[in-house]
């Protein structure tokens, strides 16, 4: 029996989700009501936010909005829109200053270098003012890896070897971009791990045989993974570190049989988990743990 209705919730993407055939919308309201709380699909583009005095107001596709949700999740990097519901009072899964860490590469690198965290070793020029001698002879390659700070989905990553290449990938990102150490032993393979609170709720390979990205998005494919304790503490470690409540920590291949942590997504998506044949309770875990960490 489905339990009454107690919450109400948010969760709020941008637009375009909605053309995709294989949204989650149904399948994440469903597991909501299970755990009784009524969601709302929202998209960023029909809500509006206004400051005068005191606490922020909202409008939801003109209509002000006189009661808020008890928590919202957030599956937009929308700052202004993030603070303003946690001006609010509303809890986020995931909060407007994880978030931001998630996006900002760089960012995310800074944090898990300070605690120790094995990561590539990653350099970053402000407006994209690198020369590749000087790259390569600090990452100790010739070849080596040049990354948006804040893309997704493996889109704007690419594979330098010289001066030429490097210079169209810093245009292509407009400057606003990295490089990376390249981790031969991962080449074309990775392991995605969720991470609910302080547990692991899943985990993936992903593989191809023609990229050495390796992203769902970009035609890779996955299969299962049995995670090793190591690796889970890391990724936990990891995600607990950026302060992200449910996160996609992105996990390559060591040369020493170790694993390094390459990203943490703050916007993560689960599906792919649903391609290995192994059961997904990701949705039903993450509104467990919301139910029982901010609703009570």
């Amino acid at each position: 029996m489905t339990p009454a209705l107690s919450y109400t919730g948010w969760i709020i993407y941008p637009r375009y989700v909605a053309r995709h055939s294989d949204n989650a919308f149904g399948w994440l309201t469903d597991e909501a009501a299970a755990c009784g709380i009524d969601l709302h699909v929202l998209f960023a583009e029909e809500l509006t936010v206004g400051y005068g005095h005191g606490a922020p107001s909202f409008w939801h596709r003109g209509t002000a909005v006189t009661r808020l949700p008890d928590f919202a999740i957030v599956r937009t990097y929308d700052t202004v829109l993030s603070r303003a519901l946690e001006r609010a009072g509303v809890p986020l899964i995931n909060s407007s200053a994880s978030m931001e860490l998630c996006k900002n590469k760089m960012l995310t690198h800074e944090l898990l270098a300070a605690a120790g965290i094995p990561t590539p070793l990653t350099l970053y020029a402000p407006e994209g003012e690198y020369d590749y001698d000087h790259v390569a002879g600090v990452l100790g390659s010739e070849r080596f890896v040049v990354k948006r700070i804040d893309g997704a989905k493996g889109e704007d990553v690419f594979l330098i070897d010289d001066a030429e290449a490097m210079r169209q990938a810093v245009a292509q990102c407009k400057g606003r971009c990295l490089c990376q150490q390249f981790i031969a032993s991962s080449s074309g393979r990775d392991v995605r791990v969720w991470v609910i609170g302080d547990r692991v709720a899943g985990a993936v390979m992903r593989y191809s045989e023609t990229s050495f990205r390796s992203n769902f998005s970009q035609g890779g494919q996955v299969a299962p993974f049995d995670l090793p304790e190591s690796a889970a503490r890391l990724a936990v470690r990891s995600a607990r570190l950026l302060g992200v409540a449910f996160s996609g920590i992105d996990l390559l291949f060591g040369p020493d049989g170790g694993f390094i942590v390459n990203e943490i997504n703050g916007n993560a998506g689960f599906r792919t988990l649903s391609h290995t044949g192994r059961p997904n309770t990701i949705p039903q875990e993450l509104f467990a743990y919301i139910r029982d960490t901010f609703l009570r």
